[in-house]
């Protein structure tokens, strides 16, 4: 409950529970989708750590590739400098992605800087470096949204991470989400006011608590807890299924349950499949959303908020062609 309290400082909430997979179509024997009614909106890819099956994980090069195929939202893992720099780096050590040794926390930035975070990857990835948060915010700005997964932190990290994505003008700019865990919410409650705070599904009851809030209006589900009830729960409770498949799962089978959970986000590591798979149904978003989960104007493209607009008593966005369709 005091992490709930923490959170009850936004807006009011929105009903956006979408549709069921049922407006989306269906399958035949052969695989190709007949379409029953085109839907009410479309999912956003996303790219686990960029495309790290393209180029070294938590990079620039990672994060372009992910959008050059197709993600519109860049999920990337941030911890802190020994000087209170947030950088892009999943692990406690930067062992594992770099030419180094040592812990994050551990280490300057002046020092992280200096390593070689590509070339274990292959030798055109020699230049990468370790990217700050800001310079992962700046590459991304007008191309793709983000999706922080806050790892560790000094204790005023929510308010460090707030001042680097207002110095970058995300506020009035596209979508950003935070993952927090249960234990982080102290730190990051200051996100809350202006960006999208996103925990995972954990039981019924505490997502009809998140539901009831004016904070919360996204939430994660792991494959290894997925299921058809979790997700409706989350549904119904104007809470946006963020879908993430990675895992054994991460494939057709992920996505389909995905698309039949009515999920707006589908985070992977195989956006090769992902994207064409959605592509093809018609169902994949290509453009940015704000932080109404509106279409941002794409450039030299119409302005798509024109033709969604929000029905009082009705979930999900509306599409007033195709509900004035007889």
């Amino acid at each position: 409950m005091r992490a709930l309290t923490l959170l009850a400082i936004c807006a009011a909430p929105l009903s956006l529970t979408g549709l069921t997979a049922k407006k989306f179509g269906f399958e035949d024997a052969t695989g190709s989708v007949v379409a029953a009614q085109a839907p009410a909106f479309k999912i956003v890819a996303v790219g686990h750590r960029g495309a790290k099956g393209l180029a070294p994980e938590n990079t620039i090069a990672s994060a372009n590739a992910a959008i050059a195929a197709g993600a519109r939202l860049i999920e990337a893992d941030v911890r802190f400098t020994k000087d209170g720099v947030p950088v892009i780096m999943h692990d406690r050590t930067v062992n594992r992605t770099t030419n180094g040794r040592g812990r994050v926390k551990d280490l300057t930035l002046a020092e992280i800087k200096a390593l070689d975070a590509g070339s274990w990857m292959g030798q055109r990835f020699t230049a990468e470096r370790v990217p700050t948060l800001r310079e992962m915010l700046r590459n991304a700005k007008g191309r793709a949204m983000i999706d922080i997964d806050f790892k560790d932190g000094p204790p005023n990290a929510g308010d460090l991470i707030k001042a680097a994505l207002d110095a970058e003008g995300y506020r009035d700019a596209q979508l950003v989400t935070i993952f927090v865990r249960p234990n982080r919410y102290g730190q990051l409650a200051s996100l809350a006011r202006d960006y999208h705070l996103r925990p995972h599904y954990q039981s019924d009851g505490q997502t009809r608590q998140y539901g009831a809030s004016v904070s919360v209006k996204v939430m994660g589900l792991r494959r290894r807890a997925f299921n058809f009830h979790r997700a409706a729960v989350i549904r119904e409770n104007n809470l946006l299924l963020f879908s993430n498949i990675m895992g054994a799962d991460d494939g057709v089978r992920g996505i389909k349950d995905s698309i039949n959970a009515d999920a707006r986000f589908i985070m992977t590591d195989h956006l090769e499949i992902l994207v064409p798979y959605l592509r093809a149904r018609g169902l994949l978003e290509t453009c940015l959303l704000d932080h109404e989960f509106e279409c941002i104007d794409e450039p030299g493209g119409p302005d798509r908020r024109n033709n969604r607009v929000r029905v009082a008593g009705r979930g999900g966005i509306q599409n007033p062609e195709i509900d004035s369709a007889p």
